[in-house]
Formats: C-alpha cells, structure tokens, sequence
C-alpha cells in the first residue's frame, strides 16, 4: 500500500467551509464561515499582548513568555501593573462574530490556567473560555471548563463552571479543545466531551479572539495548532491605549517569604487590627492597625496578644487570641460516630455568632492516616482527616467537648474534611460550614440549626474551592472566596442555596485570606499572594444583584 506524506503548511488554506449550526431548540441554520486559518503569532505584528510577546515554536507551537517567579528565586519581578498576572495575546488583524476554534493545550504543572478570548472589545470587555488547574482539582481527577464574561470591574463573572467526566488532569498530557459561537451560544468540548451550552447577550458585536494564561512559577500553559473558520466582520480597531485594570494593592509589605493574614478585627469606627504571620519566619510576625478602613497599616504591641496569633474579634467588642496550650483535662473522649482518636493540632478557623456563642473547628488525623503511615495525600482511600468544632458561650472561658461536623444521623466520619476556615452565619441564625475537600470535587457543606451544638450530616457542597474564607455582610450577603477558579470569589443572596461566582485575581492563588465588612456592604479582603512575599488585598463592594471592586477605596500605590 502506497502511503501519502502529507506537509502542513503555515498559511491561510483558501477552502471554502460551509458549516451547519444546530441551536438550542434543535433548528438546522446553515452559515458560511468562509475559509480555514492556522493562527501563528510570527513577528507579532498582528497581535496584541499583555505583558512580553508570545512566541512560535516547532510543530505548531504557541508559547507564552516566562511568568514572574516568587520571592524564593531570588528573581522576582512583580508584574504590577494587571490586576491578573497573566499574560494574554489578542489577534488584532481581524474581528469575528460567529466561528469555530480548535487548538491544544498543555499544562506543564499544576497550579496554571488556560483561556480562550473571543469577542474582545477592548482589554477590558471580553467573553473567554477557562480549564484553571488548581492543584488540589487535578490531583482528584477533576476537570472543570468555565465559561465568563470580562467587564469593567476587571473581575471575570462565571456565566457556567462545569466538570467534566473522562478529560485526565495529569501534568504534560495535550488535551483538544473546541470552541463554537453562533450568535448567543456558546459551546466548548474537551477532548470530545461537551460542556452545557452557556446563551449571553452580553457583547453581540464582532470582537477579537485570543489565548490567555497564568501559572505559579514561570511556566505556564502550552498551546499549538490553533485554527479558527469564520467569516472576518467589521470591527472598531483595537486600541493598544486601554490596559487591564487593578484592583489589588499591597496592605502591609512584611516581606520575608511567605505572609499570611492571621486574622482581622473592628477595634473602631474605622480601625481594625491584623495580624500578619510569617510563616517561615514565625518571630517575624507582627500585629498591625488601621486607622482607614484597611487603606493603610502600622505595627503595634498590645498588651496579652503575640505576634503571630490568630485573632478574633467578638459582637460585644472584646479581641480574642487564639494559640493551642497544653490542657490538663482527660484525653478526648470521641463521640459514637467517631472511631477512637485524640484531638491534634490548632484551631484552623473560629467565629463568633450573634448571641455571643464561639465556635473554633478542628481537623484531625487518626493514628492509621496517611500521615503518620507515610502514605502521600494522592493516594486514594487513605485516611485523612475528619473535623470538629468547639463551642463556648462564656467567652471563650471555656469549651465544649469537640463536636463531628458529620453528626447523626451520619454513621462513621468523612475523611474527606481538611480545612474548616470558610463558616458563615446565615440571616436566619443558621450556621454554614463550607469545609474544604482532598478528594470530593466539591467542598462539603455543613449546618447547624443550634449554634453549633450540633451538625451535620456533611453533604456536596455548591461549588470546588480550597483556602477558603468567609464572611456574612449585615445585609445577609454570603461572600466565600479561595482557590479555584484562580483567585475566585463566590456569593450568595439566599442564605447559601444559590451561588455567583467571580475570578477577581490569579497572582493571589495561595488564597488563605480573611474579609471583614468595613462599613455597610463593603468588605477588605486581604490574601496571600502567589510570590511567597508580600500579602494582597482588595475592597469588595456587595449589591443588590452581585459584587464588584471598589476602587475607590484603593490607597495611591
């Protein structure tokens, strides 16, 4: 048998393509897309890129530049001027409505995200397609695709975050993607498998497409082969004047490796204090006060508080300190659903209800667990961890005996709960814990309909995400806000049972932030950065109908 050898050509394929459209309600349209194109970046002329210049390689490539590496490199170069710290190409030679795009793409580790921009207006106005890799996703085999739309806030709102089954998440595995927009509708398939449809009237002009990625360290995603079919359409040129916006500044720059906010608390009108761990340094740590609403920050000593210390602040005005000591009471004795343990470690999260009860959570490690077997944290069926909570109505005199979030009628424990930061109270008094998973694609959701005293059973919660934090604005507004998708943000106008969600950073991946509300329906942020240096923050301002930054309140940088 004679074989044919094939040579891809890099040139524009003028072959007419006539492609057939199936809409939502099943009605054929037909529509020429005119002719086929390769999309190569070449000597960049007919791109626009945030950051440095994306590059071609062998075999299809398209490669973004290399992304700032964090403090521990010793090269840190802060790419201060987006509030993303990404790095974006836009192909500005044409403008499209409707098209078809495929490509590849790679994750060369994890802790990286891949986009597709369609539709750009401006570097501000924008539809795009996300596969964000959060660590903690892909070692539990979970692929999401999401789907957002970019405005004027910077943030990118989720129209559709959606897992899909049999797409693998290992590092260094190319996955297809393909990408169809036809007036409304927007599909996306992975590897053959199809996301829901996502309908948005948002931005009907023709737009410009492009790829989009972010990465903790220098690498991030890998794209080749990028084709797209459709009919180019009149456009507004594309002004290289309009940037990304910021949102985020730096509250107090410690410095030191790695920074992590213990903790913040109302001790005024406008003043707040913090404390700022150094986790590296631990005699590095120090507690800090604002006299604005968060906009800036100076060291103090206060008398009974360590630097360092998580800190509570409580509706009658006092600021506790929390740190483990040793107890000289009986060893903990566990309840009926538990198997036979004792309680480690240190209160990972605590809040304070409205009638004054304290609550601080646990997580625990059996004896058997992966961690004091040698198992790796990867490996399924390990047990891990299970949480509990303490309870005291003195304040903080003393403590109930722990109590299983997977209460009765749950048999046995779930040792799927690892980190118990995000807990909220609702409007109607009831308690929520949104408790982050290892394996589960999704936290686990956790309530309490007496203060605490009991909880449970732990179900599947609304949405993935890991170190997390929490807040109920006055307004009865849920804001939890961790990793994935990015730095994401998600919010609740009915006491949890719905849920928007927001990617409003990348370079604040580590996430493990706190909020509080500084006045009605405002909220500081602060967060830890992807750099290992200094902390992150930004203001949020909660509306009728969702949240958006508030810029206003960002100090002069």
């Amino acid at each position: 048998m004679r074989m044919l050898n094939l040579k891809l050509i890099d040139a524009v394929l003028t072959v007419t393509v006539v492609v057939c459209l199936v809409g939502v309600d099943g009605v054929q349209a037909e529509q020429d897309w005119g002719h086929l194109r390769r999309m190569r970046i070449g000597d960049g002329s007919d791109w626009w890129f945030l950051g440095e210049p994306w590059s071609d390689g062998r075999g299809g490539l398209i490669q973004p530049p290399l992304l700032p590496w964090n403090q521990r490199s010793k090269a840190y170069v802060g790419q201060r001027t987006t509030n993303q710290d990404d790095a974006i190409a836009i192909y500005t030679a044409k403008a499209y409505t409707d098209f078809e795009a495929e490509f590849e793409f790679l994750w060369p580790k994890y802790h990286s995200g891949t986009g597709f921009v369609f539709r750009a207006q401006d570097a501000r106005h924008y539809y795009r397609v996300d596969f964000p890799a959060i660590g903690q996703a892909t070692r539990g085999e979970h692929f999401w695709a999401l789907i957002s739309k970019v405005g004027d806030s910077g943030w990118s709102e989720v129209l559709k975050m959606e897992m899909l089954h049999g797409v693998a998440t290992e590092k260094g595995i190319w996955h297809h993607a393909r990408v169809l927009v036809n007036g409304n509708e927007f599909r996306v398939w992975v590897d053959g498998r199809p996301m829901s449809v996502v309908v948005d009237d948002t931005y009907t002009k023709p737009g410009y497409v492009g790829l989009e990625t972010w990465g903790y360290g220098r690498l991030a995603t890998t794209f080749r082969d990028l084709r797209l079919r459709g009919k180019p359409a009149p456009a507004k040129p594309w002004d290289d004047e309009v940037q990304p916006v910021q949102n985020w500044f730096l509250p107090f720059p410690l410095g030191g490796g790695r920074v992590q906010p213990g903790g913040i608390a109302r001790t005024g009108d406008d003043e707040l204090v913090m404390s700022v761990l150094a986790l590296e340094d631990p005699g590095h740590s120090v507690l800090v006060r604002s006299t604005d609403r968060g906009r800036t920050w100076s060291p103090i000593a206060a008398e009974g508080l360590v630097s360092g210390q998580q800190i509570l602040g409580t509706p009658s005005g006092r600021l506790l300190a929390l740190e483990p000591v040793k107890s000289e009471q009986e060893p903990f004795v566990p309840p009926d659903n538990a198997p036979d343990l004792k309680l480690a470690g240190i209160a990972e999260g605590a809040i304070a209800l409205r009638d004054g009860t304290l609550l601080a959570f646990w997580v625990v490690h059996p004896p058997d667990s992966g961690r004091y077997t040698g198992k790796a944290l990867a490996e399924w069926g390990t047990w891990e961890t299970c949480a509990y909570s303490v309870r005291s109505t003195d304040g903080g005199k003393s403590w109930s005996a722990p109590i299983p979030l997977n209460g009765a009628p749950a048999v046995g424990q779930k040792w799927d709960l690892c980190e118990c930061t995000s807990t909220v109270q609702t409007r109607e008094g009831r308690v929520l814990a949104l408790v982050r998973p290892i394996y589960s694609p999704w936290m686990w959701e956790v309530w309490s309909d007496d203060n605490g005293e009991s909880w449970g059973p732990a179900t599947s919660g609304p949405f993935p995400c890991w170190a997390a934090t929490a807040l109920a604005t006055e307004s009865g507004v849920l804001l939890v806000s961790g990793r994935m998708p990015g730095l994401g943000l998600y919010a609740s106008w009915d006491s949890g049972m719905t849920w928007k969600c927001y990617r409003i950073d990348t370079g604040g991946l580590w996430a493990m932030g706190k909020m509080i509300e500084v006045a009605p329906n405002l909220v500081l942020y602060v967060y830890m950065d992807s750099y290992d240096s200094d902390l992150r923050a930004q203001y949020l301002r909660v509306t009728e109908d969702g949240v958006e930054p508030a810029r206003e309140m960002l100090p002069d940088q």
